[in-house]
């Protein structure tokens, strides 16, 4: 079974929509209808292979620091994708755990992060057809992108 990371750039005001009524983010992620006001899913979305993402972040903490427990030694990283457990929305499950959210302010302070750690800043695999973030090197540039933009973001495993 396949488990998928899915990030989404979104406005202040759809931020506050779906911290009022978190069933909103089911609509930003696997609604076909009509994209909700403030997200624009052909440019705001971000997805990769949560299992890849794992096997290479583990595979770096072993070599750098000796250990695999890869959320303790890349902080960044682990609020990046949700696995602190801090921003966590009460209401709304993915398949692997709760969604969580991110501010404009702490996007910006995770898109610092994931560059202090160094975290996908080589030259993003960005799909120009469609514009999408797809895959582990585009993290960071889709963090980069919504803190030069003012947005927060939304996500979770599915």
């Amino acid at each position: 079974m396949s488990m998928w990371l899915n990030l989404a750039k979104i406005d202040v005001e759809l931020l506050e929509s779906v911290q009022a009524d978190p069933d909103l983010i089911g609509e930003i992620f696997f609604d076909d209808g009509q994209a909700p006001a403030g997200f624009q899913p052909e440019t705001d979305m971000f997805g990769d292979d949560y299992r890849t993402l794992d096997a290479i972040a583990k595979g770096r903490a072993e070599t750098e620091h000796g250990t695999a427990e890869w959320k303790e030694c890349y902080p960044w990283l682990a609020a990046a994708t949700g696995e602190n457990g801090e921003n966590d929305v009460d209401g709304y499950e993915f398949d692997y755990g709760p969604a969580f959210v991110l501010d404009p302010g702490q996007v910006a302070a995770v898109a610092q992060g994931l560059m202090g750690e160094g975290w996908g800043f080589s030259t993003a695999q960005r799909d120009t057809a469609d514009g999408a973030y797809e895959g582990f090197e585009d993290l960071g540039p889709f963090y980069a992108a919504a803190a030069r933009e003012g947005k927060a973001i939304v996500g979770g495993v599915s």
